[in-house]
């Protein structure tokens, strides 16, 4: 959870300084797709419907979404990528339940996720009523959660071992890179080698890869259930990041809303 927090207040950090969106897009798909490589081959999916349906997800989880991420983050707090995609995703994922699987949620679920949908209006609420382009920002953050839901409950429909999939999602991505090097040149070359360096292996390895591993290691563990339980650590984390790293101070609106984020996210975990 840590890392998920980190990568949105990273991000926003290198994005304030020397690399933009596209840079860092081009850093962790490099490094993700080709430490990805190996398991496509020796796990190949099998069939025109399994790489359609990773397709599917690449779109959901893969490249589009990690480039709607990146552009919120030049508009919004990180805190409010954190709030917005990981509170808003099991809002979402329980609509596309309902409608896709025909599973209507628990009435004390429902509970969690309208306090939910209150504390997101909340975060959102300041930058609404004084304008200026934070709500894009905030915008593009519910675009990803609604993608991110689209991934969750598309995994689980099509019942997709995530290993592979996660995978042949990174190794699907590659064809960014030779795009991004035509158009973009050799402007990643310029920026502090450290801070590239460091991007790269967060990014592409980090949260790719590792965290993706920590999770599902946590899973297996723990059951799904109470691993569920830690994602509200995201936005706690995140928040604390954000003002240490960032300066980014909520408005105190804006933390009743994320406390009730918070809230609302451990009360559906619990009753899911």
């Amino acid at each position: 959870m840590l890392i998920y927090a980190g990568q949105f207040v990273l991000s926003r950090w290198s994005m304030r300084r020397t690399l933009s969106p596209w840079d860092l897009a081009a850093l962790r798909f490099t490094v993700a797709g080709l430490l990805s490589l190996p398991i496509v081959i020796r796990q190949r999916p099998a069939g025109a419907v399994a790489w359609g349906r990773i397709a599917v997800l690449s779109v959901a989880a893969g490249a589009p979404y990690t480039l709607i991420m990146y552009t919120g983050l030049t508009l919004a707090p990180a805190s409010h990528a954190a709030v917005i995609i990981t509170g808003g995703m099991p809002v979402v994922a329980t609509l596309l339940t309902w409608l896709w699987l025909g599973e209507r949620p628990h009435p004390s679920k429902a509970l969690g996720l309208a306090l939910i949908v209150i504390g997101l209006t909340l975060v959102g609420w300041p930058q609404l009523v004084v304008g200026g382009s934070v709500w894009k920002g905030d915008a593009l953050f519910t675009v990803a959660a609604a993608l991110w839901a689209l991934f969750t409950v598309g995994a689980r429909r099509w019942r997709i071992d995530p290993l592979p999939a996660t995978a042949a999602m990174w190794v699907l991505a590659l064809p960014y890179i030779p795009i991004y090097a035509a158009l973009a040149g050799a402007r990643v070359l310029s920026a502090p080698r450290g801070e590239v360096a460091f991007q790269a292996l967060f990014q592409g390895l980090g949260v790719a890869i590792v965290a993706l591993a920590l999770y599902a290691w946590a899973i297996r563990v723990l059951g799904d259930g109470l691993a569920s339980l830690f994602s509200p650590l995201v936005p706690v984390f995140a928040v604390l990041l954000g003002v240490v790293v960032l300066d980014e101070v909520p408005a105190p609106v804006q933390i009743v809303g994320i406390a009730g984020v918070i809230v609302g996210m451990v009360w559906a975990a619990r009753h899911a």
